[in-house]
């Protein structure tokens, strides 16, 4: 019996020990204006987990409330015809924003990616987490750029 907890104990922490963080740095723009409830970024990623994101935040004032998260993961050297590597899906839990004068995302801090599900490669992933942070161009304000850190 001792034997079998031993072995089972060290499955589980090999379990947990299996997390691993991917590092991108990611780049892009606001796909229009801010409305009152939310605002909707396409971000090209390149890193880790190099491809395409599409984030939705929800915002009470300067505070990120909600949203939705997507990751469409390509490979490294990706073309026009590569095939996807799989998607990571989630949702936002929170963050802080501010705005430029025109009312077009400035900065997000510290916004928080719960992921929830994964495809393809990543059909495995049911849990992680991460942490994106963008600001824009101080010459050119419509351009954005910043890093996204995953866990999983």
């Amino acid at each position: 019996m001792k034997h079998v907890m031993l072995i089972l104990a060290s499955l589980a922490l090999a379990i947990f020990a299996s997390a691993a963080t991917y590092n991108n740095t990611v780049s892009g723009s606001q796909t229009a204006a801010p409305d009152v409830d939310g605002i909707a970024l396409n971000l090209t990623a390149a890193g880790d987990l190099p491809g395409m994101n599409h984030v939705k935040l929800q915002r009470d004032g300067q505070n990120v409330v909600g949203g939705t998260w997507r990751l469409t993961v390509l490979p490294g050297n990706a073309n026009a015809s590569s095939t996807e590597r799989g998607e990571l899906v989630g949702t936002i839990t929170g963050g802080t924003l501010t705005l430029n004068a025109e009312g077009t995302l400035a900065t997000a801090s510290s916004v928080q990616v719960v992921l929830q599900g994964g495809t393809g490669e990543f059909d495995n992933v049911t849990t992680g987490n991460g942490t994106l942070t963008i600001a824009a161009n101080a010459e050119n304000p419509s351009q954005l750029s910043g890093t996204l850190i995953l866990n999983f």
